[in-house]
């Protein structure tokens, strides 16, 4: 007895084959941010500072002496202008100790989630790195091999 219905699958093979590899490759695509693995800076003074900062592991990219890596700073409290959190890209010359911010994201609410309240993308200029300061403890996180001074 034949049926009614169409099957289209059984008629068309190479087609569904096709299809059912598509949706594969689909699903193995990797989501942006997802897979961000934000670890807490621990300061190195003990002076109060008015954000909490994370570097993302996984953003870690090397080059000779200098390390690249996404940065994200929590306000503790928000600011006049309304920034609650901020993203950025810098880059650490571990020997030099110094840092420069390659681009920075403001957002509106923690995490970097929210409305963008600004952002730079311009590369800035290098910067000594002063002792007791955040900056310092994020070198010594993302440059574990030079030992601090």
């Amino acid at each position: 007895m034949k049926s009614s219905h169409p099957m289209p699958f059984v008629m068309y093979p190479r087609e569904f084959a096709s299809l059912c590899f598509a949706i594969i490759l689909f699903c193995l695509l990797p989501v942006a941010d997802t897979h961000a693995e934000w670890l807490m800076v621990e300061p190195n003074s003990s002076a109060p500072d008015p954000f909490v900062v994370f570097v993302d592991s996984e953003s870690i990219a090397t080059k000779r002496d200098r390390m690249t890596v996404r940065v994200l700073l929590n306000m503790r409290h928000k600011t006049d202008d309304g920034v609650a959190s901020v993203i950025a890209i810098d880059e650490y010359d571990c020997r030099a100790e110094r840092m420069r911010t390659h681009s920075m994201s403001s957002y509106a609410e923690i995490d970097g989630k929210g409305a963008l309240v600004r952002e730079f993308k311009t590369i800035g200029d290098w910067v000594k790195i002063g002792t007791g300061k955040i900056n310092e403890a994020v070198l010594d996180s993302v440059c574990p091999e030079y030992a601090p001074k």
